[in-house]
């Protein structure tokens, strides 16, 4: 009989169900108190545990058990807990089992003290996901204050921006009436609260006031030095002037400057404006010079909803670093440049970023691979790099970027090389779109859910394409532009053509062409370089032949599903740009447009 014992080793074989079942089994010993070798001391009860699995869930018990070992005398070994409850406690642990856990506004406070304490970044960020979507006018500022405590960063950044949104709501709530002067102060001085009329804000101080006038009277000297004057109309204080007593009170003792005979004129009115409120703008930065076709580091931003008679580019500061095939995102109210090629055509690994309120650049850490011709989007107020290439090859590696920590880390790697294709998230999930590779093109769409570190296939596009842009907008996924080569009869007379947008619904799970294909005629002449949501619309960046012209920014309305024109962008100087909204104070804006001779004055 012949020897079949071979030198090769076996095939590995796996269970895809054992971690489940295992956790299943493991819970029930819980549940039944069985193979227990520790109490758990916790508000003075004891609950009896398994120490390895508790250690395997938490690093902070891990370190206690570490620096605490059993005594060989056979006691019960005892873990105590401080600043955490049994209830809370009980459920972390069905937590730790099962990997599910029920979150309530009422617990959402210890759960998270809970989870900081134990280490447990997991179940953190799980309250984190929860929080954010309990923002609201009543409980923001209260919010954005536990957030800070605890460190978790996104939170405090959502609750922000839901507070400078809804400042008029937020002005009416108990938590406001309630905030502490310096709490107060720092709120009333924001740039970006959407207010609309300063008025809103004087009348949201003497609310504040109202609420307990004996002991904040001392502190009104110091909370209207952040209400801004210059913004309050004189007929809108002198009809007040004869109302409430507080309302009299407040404008005789803080607004007389602005009832007196010198009021400002001309360049000195000019100089004091400070628009409040914010603006959602487009920013381009970088790409490729027109005219000596070498990479440049220009940056602009337009507003396409403010001021519509004046939809002019305003140049911001440039970058540091001339880029072409790069990537450019906005994330946690910053825009981020990072890798491409420079002028020397050396593929980059460095990054940038850019702050709106100063108009200044700083770079970050480097990525962990340099890449050009790549993804890039933002997700939970994190940065997902993916693909691309470097000097050697195409790449279909993933990383991402924590803009708070500073940190990057390698992520799962797409299945396959997407040379081209576009990427976006939607939903808590991130989309690879289209592209090709080795002479073919893909129709082919992948989505990575950060949760469960998987890609996994979706429904293909209805048109193969590359060189495409995409964006997601609550649950709905585009794909705008590229293309793909026509198919004639004869082959040698192969010609490329621009392809059709295209939708994903996440409820529907398929793709659909849209009714209105009007962003660009059919021809290989249109390019785009970038798809930016903003208020009910996505603007579309790029070279957008319209049959006569060149048109750089076109914006399709997403309730009507139809194109239109926005008024001829004169930025036609610049191509291959990358683009992102990101958004501005107005009294930023509106200096730099004054620095830019965009205003006439008229004495």
């Amino acid at each position: 009989m012949p020897d079949t014992r071979s030198t090769e080793p076996g095939s590995r074989v796996s269970d895809p169900q054992h971690s489940q079942k295992l956790l299943r089994v493991l819970r029930t010993f819980w549940q039944e108190q069985s193979f227990h070798d520790a109490l758990l001391v916790v508000d003075g009860e004891e609950l009896p545990v398994q120490k390895n699995i508790l250690a395997a869930a938490s690093p902070y018990i891990r370190t206690k058990l570490n620096y605490n070992p059993p005594k060989e005398d056979g006691s019960t070994y005892k873990i105590e807990l401080q600043g955490v409850s049994m209830a809370i406690m009980k459920q972390i642990l069905d937590y730790i089992f099962s990997g599910e856990i029920t979150l309530s506004e009422e617990t959402i406070q210890d759960m998270v003290q809970a989870s900081d304490l134990l280490l447990m970044t997991d179940l953190k960020s799980l309250c984190c996901q929860f929080l954010e979507s309990c923002i609201t006018a009543e409980n923001c500022i209260g919010i954005r204050l536990f957030s800070l405590h605890y460190c978790l960063y996104h939170v405090h950044y959502a609750a922000t921006e839901f507070l400078q949104t809804h400042f008029r709501d937020v002005a009416i709530s108990e938590e406001f009436r309630e905030l502490p002067r310096d709490r107060l102060c720092e709120v009333l001085a924001m740039e970006k609260l959407n207010v609309g009329n300063e008025k809103h804000v004087l009348e949201a101080v003497v609310r504040w006031f109202a609420h307990d006038p004996e002991d904040r009277r001392v502190h009104m000297k110091e909370v209207m030095s952040a209400v801004w004057l210059q913004g309050l109309d004189t007929s809108y204080l002198r009809e007040q002037a004869m109302g409430e007593p507080l309302m009299r009170e407040v404008i005789r003792e803080y607004c007389q400057p602005m009832l007196g005979d010198s009021q400002l004129q001309g360049e000195a009115l000019l100089a004091a404006f400070k628009p409040r409120g914010y603006s959602e703008c487009i920013v381009i930065a970088g790409g490729e010079d027109r005219k000596s076709r070498k990479p440049t580091a220009v940056t602009r931003c337009m507003c396409p909803l403010y001021d519509t008679n004046r939809q002019a580019w305003i140049d911001l500061q440039p970058m540091s670093l001339a880029r072409l095939g790069h990537g450019v995102v906005a994330a946690e109210g910053f825009l981020f440049v990072m890798g491409g090629a420079d002028e020397l055509n050396t593929v980059l690994d460095s990054g940038e970023k850019y702050d709106p309120d100063s108009n200044t650049w700083s770079s970050i850490p480097p990525m962990l691979q340099a890449r050009q011709n790549f993804g890039v989007v933002e997700l939970d107020g994190l940065i997902f790099v993916l693909g691309g290439e470097n000097d050697v090859t195409e790449l279909i590696t993933m990383e991402v970027f924590d803009p708070h920590f500073n940190t990057w880390k390698m992520q799962t790697s797409m299945t396959m090389i997407r040379k081209v294709g576009c990427y976006a998230s939607m939903n808590k999930k991130i989309y690879a779109i289209g592209g090709g590779s080795y002479g073919k093109l893909f129709d082919s769409v992948e989505s990575f859910d950060p949760k469960t570190q998987q890609w996994t296939g979706l429904c293909p596009l209805k048109e193969r394409r590359f060189g495409s842009v995409a964006c997601g907008v609550g649950q709905e996924l585009y794909v705008f532009g590229g293309v793909r080569s026509q198919e004639p009869d004869n082959p040698e007379q192969r010609q490329m053509t621009t392809c059709k947008s295209e939708f994903y619904h996440d409820e529907m799970r398929r793709w659909m062409l849209l009714d209105d294909q009007n962003l660009c005629i059919q021809t290989s002449s249109s390019f785009v370089y970038g798809a930016v949501p903003i208020g009910a619309s996505v603007y579309v960046v790029g070279d957008l032949d319209t049959g006569t012209s060149f048109d750089y920014i076109r914006e399709f309305r997403r309730s009507t599903g139809t194109w239109h024109r926005t008024k001829p962008m004169l930025s036609s100087d610049l191509s291959k740009t990358a683009c992102a909204a990101l958004r501005f104070a107005n009294c930023r804006l509106f200096r730099l447009q004054l620095s830019q001779g965009m205003f006439r004055i008229r004495v």
